[in-house]
């Protein structure tokens, strides 16, 4: 397989090195971000009543425990469809590739987590957002195979808008129950991004129908 330099992987080389700069921000508590941190998130903490309590609920979606059963079951219809590559990319990118890739970098930053709103509690440290980076590389995914299967514009268009939404609002979910800061979610959304733009870009081609087993004449 040849891999040519494109356009894109220089927008993508782009934002590895301004999440690079983030990460170096946050390890070093940075005066701007420790104030861009602060602004959003009292922003976030001052939505109405009704709202937190929908991200409330919407970010247990984001959970290890859910997040494996999910996995599971679109894995599962995947292959059911005759889609055993899509599968696998899917089941790689989701359940190794985001929270292995997260963890990591949880080690190396180890971010304390903000204490000062808690709506939930968890252990861990801060950066990135596992969520975030989880969500960003489960539906970015999906939105991958859909435009690999889907001949439709207009469908790809919509998928795409409803994919970010929910992305976007698990990011939102994690500042308003208070465990994670801004640039938590942020940094994860970033790293979850280049994660996926990596594993796309290698798989390029390789990602429709089914794996077929050659059979050898005895």
């Amino acid at each position: 397989m040849t891999l040519h330099w494109h356009r894109r992987d220089s927008a993508m080389l782009g934002l590895f090195l301004f999440w690079l700069y983030w990460a170096f921000a946050v390890w070093s508590q940075a005066g701007w971000l420790v104030q861009f941190d602060h602004h959003v998130a009292l922003a976030l903490h001052h939505t109405p009543a009704w709202f937190q309590s929908a991200m409330l609920t919407y970010t247990l979606f984001g959970n290890p425990h859910s997040m494996t059963v999910l996995i599971v079951i679109i894995t599962v219809i995947l292959v059911l469809v005759r889609q055993s590559k899509g599968a696998v990319f899917f089941a790689v990118n989701a359940g190794l590739l985001a929270a292995y890739g997260n963890y990591l970098v949880k080690q190396l930053i180890e971010r304390p987590r903000p204490t000062a709103w808690r709506l939930t509690n968890i252990g861990g440290y801060s950066f990135p957002s596992g969520h975030a980076t989880t969500t960003t590389v489960l539906i970015g995914s999906l939105l991958v195979l859909a435009y690999d299967l889907l001949n439709r514009q207009a469908l790809k268009h919509w998928l795409f808008m409803i994919g970010l939404v929910l992305i976007i609002l698990m990011l939102i979910s994690r500042v308003i129950v208070g465990v994670h800061y801004p640039s938590d979610v942020l940094g994860g959304a970033m790293l979850g991004s280049l994660l996926l733009y990596v594993s796309t870009r290698l798989t390029t081609g390789h990602r429709s129908g089914n794996f077929h087993v050659k059979k050898h004449d005895s």
